[in-house]
């Protein structure tokens, strides 16, 4: 088991789109600091290839990644709250889809193959999704429901969290849709 979040020494050529995920809607994406960054970064737009990297950021969940399996690239979404109140705020988001020309590979602060822009981008498509919860299961995202204890553990674990998560059902394994074990 590798955690890929740290494995970015090689990087694919540029594709020719990027997504990117927000649950906020413009006609244009202008680069801003994120909080979660370096501000010596300064202002960029985080984009990336895999769409469902994207959808995990129509929402703000605790902590959001991706492990390596047995070669499988996993993503996962941990959420510190009930599937109930989570449902009750969900409002959706919007997923962009970019040309990626301005981008260029981002220093690895952040999630594996994440391309930045410092210039504003013209979408060439919005991808509109009323729940940000089924856009994730629909694209594969693992999403786990966990109280703040279990958050906690598994950001201390060595192994990434992989030993908890196998002890933990996803919502994907609740329904029964878009499965990916951590076994």
């Amino acid at each position: 088991m590798e955690n890929p979040e740290n494995n970015a020494s090689e990087r694919k050529e540029k594709p020719p789109v990027l997504n990117h995920g927000s649950f906020d809607r413009s006609e244009e994406l202008e680069p801003r600091t994120k909080p979660h960054r370096e501000k010596e970064e300064g202002k960029l737009i985080f984009a990336t290839p895999h769409l469902e990297d994207a959808v995990m950021f129509l929402q703000k969940a605790a902590m959001s990644g991706h492990l390596l399996i047995k070669g499988e690239r996993i993503a996962y979404a941990l959420i510190v709250d009930s599937r109930e109140d989570f449902e009750k705020r969900d409002k959706g988001g919007h997923v962009y889809v970019l040309p990626s020309d301005t981008f260029e590979p981002s220093p690895h602060k952040g999630m594996s193959d994440e391309w930045v822009s410092k210039e504003a981008v013209q979408p060439l498509n919005v991808l509109e999704y009323p729940s940000a919860l089924e856009a994730m299961i629909e694209n594969g995202v693992q999403v786990y429901f966990v109280d703040l204890d279990t958050y906690r553990r598994i950001r201390a674990a060595e192994d990434h969290g992989y030993s908890i998560y196998q002890s933990l059902q996803s919502e994907n394994q609740r329904r029964g849709v878009n499965v990916k074990e951590f076994k």
